[in-house]
């Protein structure tokens, strides 16, 4: 029995690590297009403990920059980002929210702004 109980808790405190390798999956450069939008990257430098992530977006349309924060604002154009299990969303600064899933070499999801336009999107690893 004690055993089975050191075994129990030693996979059990290797979750919180599997968990950090899962969001070290996000960082990195990934390029996409965003229709309605324009051409974006997503430059993920980091994912904290707590999930949130580091980092910029950039947008062709009007060289448009937003960096991570802790919540969006449009006027000083910060985006905020959460990574949880292998789901990124991001509340963008230009407005709108993406969630996006993180599988292999590619993020995809969707774009929503307000209740009238939904897009697919997909960002790959560059």
């Amino acid at each position: 029995m004690p055993l089975r109980r050191s075994i129990a808790a030693g996979l059990i405190g290797l979750l919180p690590m599997w968990g950090h390798a899962q969001a070290a999956g996000f960082v990195g450069s990934w390029k996409g297009d965003v229709p309605g939008v324009s051409a974006a990257r997503l430059f993920i430098t980091a994912v904290k403990p707590d999930g949130q992530v580091e980092g910029r977006m950039e947008f062709d349309l009007q060289s448009f920059v937003s960096t991570f924060g802790d919540k969006p604002n449009s006027t000083a154009g910060v985006s905020k980002g959460v990574v949880s299990g292998s789901v990124l969303v991001i509340d963008a600064a230009l407005g709108g929210r993406y969630e996006l899933t993180l599988s292999g070499a590619s993020l995809t999801g969707f774009y929503t702004r307000g209740t009238t336009y939904k897009v697919p999107v997909t960002f790959t690893k560059a």
